[in-house]
């Protein structure tokens, strides 16, 4: 078989074999035996048509020439793939006519392309090999970071520590992370992975932390939805110093959420930051973040940092941007004068006793059998967050000097930093400035808790409340002139329990007569500046349901004016109109008992369009009315997350383990759909730092 018959079978031929006819080339042989006589003229092929035309090519064999192109890609039978050309008279005009062609023209393309199209092919092939692959490698890496999110959620949620003092992989307990996740990974191959993985790794601080803030990412996103459905949010702050001596900020945003089976006031903790800065204007960006700066309507605060006065501490600049904003008192105690560096140190002292007996079991076994022991009738003491530490110390005063006796007299079955304390706490209790302290505040807090408590239970009655904060702050005054009757008291207690005395008797007397002093009207100064706008919530009254009955004979329209601060909400004219067809229904009177009540009643019976502008009234009051310092149960949950944090701990990851921890009834929710959550934290989790072993191709 000749080599043209031979190329001609180029269609039953493997790639590589095509290949390598193809890069060989077209045979340009010198066909000297190709002829043509005409007359007395002979005329003979010359190789030079070769470079003229590119895909040219001869028989040696049969003296003839072909069309390369055509003889390996076209399927039509022709002169130039055939028999061959052999008319050199008419070369010329045939060369052209060929190249004209159709099939000379596809052969010609496939030719060129010839191999592209295979190479193409063979990456194609080879990219969606990779990308299968990828994938594959992906989603089990998204399934093991289920896990590493399951852990995470428990962890914060249980304010537990994470890492261990040794994370190497001979150690016996590489802390509760690590451990958790080898006692929960579902196949040996999940194990190998967590052991050997150099994407990530459950020993990675880094991984972590990214973890920790794509929860609760994904918790404050949730928040940021019910914020937006909400029509009014009200904003409360608290300053104090966790346990690394740093000062905290923390906010909590309060709203209403409306839905036909009732509504609910929602508290939803945002997060902790340590502000050395503008506490307003950190507030004020919070808000921002959250979208919620036009619907705030009230703002609530306690501690030093932001409870300077009215005029020149946070909550005035924050009104002076948002007018609508009103200032609310906190449900809670006092702040004890922190301006007296005697009564800092007191209180600073009495939460370190408390802590002392908190954290120890063995501690506090000690001393519920000392007091049972004493006084058989009695309950053990209590230091959980919810007690006044102050009073437990003041009714166990003697029980607890007698437990740290008890403790320092026996050194060998304690450990040395409890004997150091309890030392210390010993001191602190025999001391007489100690107990002058304590009677003091203990006076001071019997009438305040009593104000506070009203104020709970008599909220919407402002006239009522009003009245009550007079008779506390008269109270207060009346203390500041029987300092003479009190001192008397004082010395009886310290003679009963042989109380120590430092110093020449007049002198200490003369500084006790001045603490005493300033002390209570520290106290009288804060109680003003949280009361003095107290008169601009008239407007509760409009939705005392106690008093519907009394308020359909007469409206109050005194009450309604006091909401002009609020005129851009609402349409007065219909508002009134609203109110009084509430306060004549026999049915709401006998119903609703509260606002929230009221509010869910008309959410139940399909009633909120009725009365839109009554609807907005109630969700403005239950907005505004500020629950029981709640914003503080923050900082119980940071001191346990301190406690098993190490000292290196960043702001971000601190604050959403904390919000982790406080928001668990919504992490709860968000996890009921555990797909969707799991994706939302990954996707979260990614964007921390573009991590392609977790994103699809």
């Amino acid at each position: 078989m000749d080599y043209i018959s031979k190329i001609k079978q180029i269609s039953k031929w493997d790639f590589q074999s095509k290949q390598e006819v193809i890069m060989k080339g077209r045979p340009t042989p010198a066909l000297k035996g190709l002829l043509q006589t005409s007359g007395p003229k002979t005329r003979t092929f010359q190789a030079a048509w070769y470079a003229r035309k590119g895909w040219l090519c001869g028989c040696p064999a049969r003296n003839r020439l072909f069309c390369f192109s055509c003889l390996l890609f076209s399927p039509c039978d022709n002169v130039w793939t055939q028999a061959g050309y052999c008319d050199l008279k008419n070369l010329q005009r045939s060369l052209i006519k060929h190249e004209r062609s159709t099939t000379h023209i596809k052969s010609q393309i496939a030719l060129r392309t010839f191999g592209r199209s295979g190479i193409n092919s063979a990456l194609d092939e080879e990219r969606r090999l990779d990308i299968s692959s990828h994938n594959a490698k992906v989603k089990k890496n998204r399934e093991i970071l289920k896990d590493l999110i399951n852990v995470t959620c428990f962890l914060a949620k249980q304010k537990l520590a994470f890492g261990g003092n040794d994370g190497s992989s001979d150690s016996g307990n590489r802390g509760n992370c690590v451990e958790l996740l080898h006692s929960i990974a579902e196949d040996a191959l999940d194990d190998r992975h967590l052991e050997t993985s150099a994407v990530f790794s459950a020993l990675s601080d880094r991984i972590q932390t990214d973890l920790i803030k794509a929860v609760g990412d994904v918790i404050r996103n949730d928040i940021k939805k019910d914020i937006t459905a909400a029509p009014f949010v009200a904003v409360e702050v608290v300053e104090t110093t966790d346990v690394t001596n740093q000062a905290q900020i923390s906010v909590r945003i309060r709203y209403v959420c409306t839905t036909p089976a009732g509504c609910a006031v929602r508290e939803a903790f945002l997060g902790l930051d340590d502000v050395s800065d503008d506490v307003a204007e950190y507030v004020l960006g919070v808000l921002e973040k959250y979208g919620c700066v036009k619907k705030l309507v009230a703002q609530t605060y306690h501690g030093a940092a932001v409870m300077t006065s009215e005029f020149n501490g946070v909550p005035a600049k924050i009104k002076a941007r948002v007018p609508e904003a009103i200032f609310t008192h906190c449900h809670a105690l006092l702040h004890p004068a922190k301006s007296v560096p005697e009564c800092r140190r007191f209180f600073k002292t009495a939460e370190g006793l408390a802590s002392f007996f908190s954290e120890s079991a063995k501690r506090a076994r000690l001393l519920d059998d000392a007091v049972k022991r004493r006084s058989p009738g009695a309950a053990p003491a209590s230091w959980s967050s919810n007690s006044t530490p102050l009073r437990t110390i003041s009714m166990h005063l003697d029980d607890l000097r007698a437990v740290f006796r008890v403790i320092v007299e026996n050194p060998d079955s304690w450990d040395n930093d409890t004997l150091m304390m309890a030392a210390g706490f010993h001191q602190w209790l025999s001391k007489a400035s100690t107990c002058f302290l304590l009677m003091l505040y203990e006076d001071i807090f019997r009438e305040t808790d009593a104000l506070f408590r009203a104020l709970q239970n008599k909220a919407m009655d402002i006239e009522y409340c009003l009245a009550r904060f007079r008779d506390t702050i008269a109270s207060l005054q009346r203390m500041g002139l029987e300092f003479e009757g009190f001192c008397e008291r004082f010395e009886k207690k310290c003679s009963a329990f042989g109380l120590e005395e430092s110093g020449s008797r007049p002198s200490i007397r003369l500084e006790r007569k001045l603490a005493f002093w300033n002390i209570l009207d520290d106290i009288s100064c804060q109680m003003k500046a949280r009361f003095d706008g107290f008169g601009e919530l008239a407007f509760l009254g409009l939705v005392d349901c106690s008093k519907f009955s009394e308020m359909s004979k007469r409206f109050d329209d005194t009450k309604l004016q006091s909401l002009s601060k609020y005129a851009r909400f609402f349409d007065f004219v219909k508002l009134k109109a609203d109110l009084v067809g509430l306060y004549s229904s026999q049915t709401v009177r006998d119903e609703c008992k509260s606002p929230g009540e009221l509010l869910s009643f008309l959410a139940r019976k399909d009633l909120l369009r009725t009365v839109p502008e009554a609807t907005k009234l109630l969700q403005l009051v239950l907005t505004v009315l500020a629950a029981s310092a709640s914003v503080e149960r923050s900082f119980s949950a940071l001191k346990r997350i301190k406690t098993h944090s190490p000292n290196r701990t960043d702001q971000g990851r601190l604050s959403s383990l904390a919000v982790i921890s406080i928001e668990t009834e919504r992490l709860l929710k968000l996890k009921k759909d555990k797909e969707d959550f799991y994706k939302q934290v990954i996707d979260a989790f990614v964007q921390k730092e573009r991590r392609m072993d977790f994103i699809y191709k």
